[in-house]
């Protein structure tokens, strides 16, 4: 899929091409549209950059007690 914005859209909202993409990926990952893996992939970086990228937009990491149950069960196998 392709997204195409026009430039008087973004500059009216203050913010450039990349900052257009990076504002549509956090806004599908705080909706839960997405996770963090994908929110890389729609940037084109890793999901830890993604996750990095977060605080500039004053967000976190959606991680919640299940997914630490699960990451810690899988952490006894090690």
């Amino acid at each position: 899929m392709k997204i195409e914005v026009l430039d008087e859209i973004a500059e009216s909202a203050g913010l450039s091409q990349s900052e257009m993409i990076e504002f549509l990926a956090i806004s599908l990952y705080k909706a839960k549209r997405i996770n963090g893996v994908q929110g890389g992939k729609v940037l084109g970086t890793s999901e830890i950059e993604f996750h990095g990228l977060l605080e500039k937009y004053n967000e976190y990491v959606n991680y919640d007690v299940n997914e630490y149950l699960e990451d810690s069960d899988n952490l006894k196998d090690f």
